[in-house]
């Protein structure tokens, strides 16, 4: 199941150092995560990713490849109630995206809701101060306008649950407009089933 956002196909592992087994090993171990999320199957996805993450590192890959695999095993351990987890790899993820330059709006959507998630509003809250105006420079308003929707009813229910209930009306407003202005726009996936997965031990 692939998130309300999604990042692009290509992994950029490779890029500079084609002959790395390392890079190669990513790539293989990326592809194969993402085969076995598409099975449902995030114990798998979350040990390829892993090694995915690995291999990346061993062969210094490039930054925005980084960034992709931390943040599609952070998003694995979120599933498996791995919580300290996921944030460890969403927030290396937001940092591989920044050193590349490419907008780290789809960790930082991820961190937000997974506070939610967890109803940790206030530390949800400063993710998604930070989220909105990454969503907005990137147009995903016209490009995504349902996962833009979803990510200022969040900032709503984070800004109510801390008891900042008049910004929290402002955010539900923008979502409302969104959706009326968009009645046939479809998500893009299914978003993260957090929590699904979890194992006793």
């Amino acid at each position: 199941m692939r998130p309300i956002f999604t990042s692009a196909a290509c992994l950029l592992l490779l890029a500079g150092c084609v002959s790395s087994i390392n890079l190669r090993n990513a790539e293989g171990h990326a592809q194969a995560g993402y085969a076995a999320q598409n099975r449902g199957d995030w114990e798998g996805a979350a040990r390829q990713f892993a090694q995915a993450v690995i291999n990346a590192d061993l062969g210094n890959g490039e930054p925005q490849g980084k960034a992709t695999v931390n943040y599609e095993y952070g998003r694995a351990m979120a599933v498996l109630c791995k919580y300290e987890d996921a944030e460890k790899y969403l927030l290396r993820a937001k940092e591989f995206n920044e050193k590349s330059g490419i907008s780290p709006f789809l960790p930082v959507y991820e961190l937000g809701s997974l506070n939610v998630f967890q109803k940790k509003y206030s530390a949800a809250t400063p993710y998604f101060v930070e989220l909105i105006p990454l969503m907005e420079r990137e147009g995903l308003r016209s490009r995504a306008p349902l996962g833009v929707a979803d990510a200022y009813e969040k900032y709503a229910i984070s800004l109510e649950a801390v008891g900042r209930s008049a910004e929290a009306v402002e955010q539900r407003k923008q979502a409302r407009a969104i959706r009326e202005a968009n009645p046939n726009g479809k998500p893009v996936g299914g978003g993260t089933p957090y929590g699904t997965r979890c194992k006793n031990s």
